[in-house]
């Protein structure tokens, strides 16, 4: 993620670059590029990214950084490439590791997700841990593997209570599993952080609350859910 190589954006000033190696530009072109994607500036981040490579395509976060920039691009074959020279070994970058293992998700490539998933779990060093078992419980949820996403989801939320992402997951496999009770305690604490919520979490409140016999508070979310999403399935649902 962009947070994750903020740290390797620094203010320096350019020596002169008959004295640098290759590899030392190379660097500075990486940072200067994950400086412009953290600014949404795409195109001078590829532009960036691109020297840096041809000055060192062996630099894994010059790759991971590619490896960015063509998910954005929506090239995931691409993006792919550039993620398997970011996690080579020796030394492979975890950061690369976990975003690698997110795309493979995304792309239904379950296995492949998971292998990577489980060495970054085995990693005592790696710190993103909550955001890390979030993902995984996503991965698991995409699959409807319920039982395995919530493991995941409650070991993330141990780590970080106030994880929206795995706050919202877990309420979605309460409502699907037909649990009332727990499904409102986790969208309320999702909306007690302030989260907004889309046209999913207002319908499964709206349902749950009906469900509880709470006429009144289901009659609010249904509100909010029409006037914020009036074109979305889930409102559609309501008018039936």
């Amino acid at each position: 993620m962009l947070s994750l190589l903020a740290g390797c954006v620094t203010e320096k000033a350019f020596p002169d670059p008959e004295v640098q190696s290759a590899e030392e530009r190379s660097k500075i072109h990486a940072d200067l590029s994950a400086n412009y994607l953290q600014r949404g500036q795409l195109d001078v981040a590829f532009e960036e990214i691109k020297i840096s490579l041809d000055l060192d395509k062996n630099n894994k976060s010059a790759n991971y950084i590619m490896a960015l920039i063509q998910i954005r691009l929506k090239k995931s074959e691409k993006a792919e490439a550039y993620f398997k020279k970011a996690i080579k070994e020796p030394d492979p970058l975890t950061s690369a590791q976990h975003d690698y293992a997110n795309l493979l998700c995304r792309n239904g490539e379950y296995k492949k997700a998971e292998d990577l998933y489980k060495d970054l779990l085995g990693n005592v060093l790696y710190k993103a841990r909550a955001r890390l078992l979030s993902n995984v419980g996503a991965c698991f949820f995409k699959q409807e593997k319920y039982r395995e996403a919530e493991n995941a989801l409650r070991q993330s939320l141990r780590l970080n209570p106030n994880s929206l992402d795995a706050l919202l997951l877990m309420a979605r496999i309460s409502f699907i599993k037909g649990k009332p009770l727990e499904t409102r305690g986790w969208y309320s604490r999702y909306f007690q952080l302030g989260a907004k919520g889309g046209p999913e979490i207002l319908y499964i409140a709206t349902m749950t609350e009906k469900t509880l016999g709470d006429k009144n508070t289901s009659a609010s979310y249904a509100l909010k859910l029409r006037s914020k999403y009036p074109g979305s399935s889930q409102a559609k649902k309501l008018t039936r």
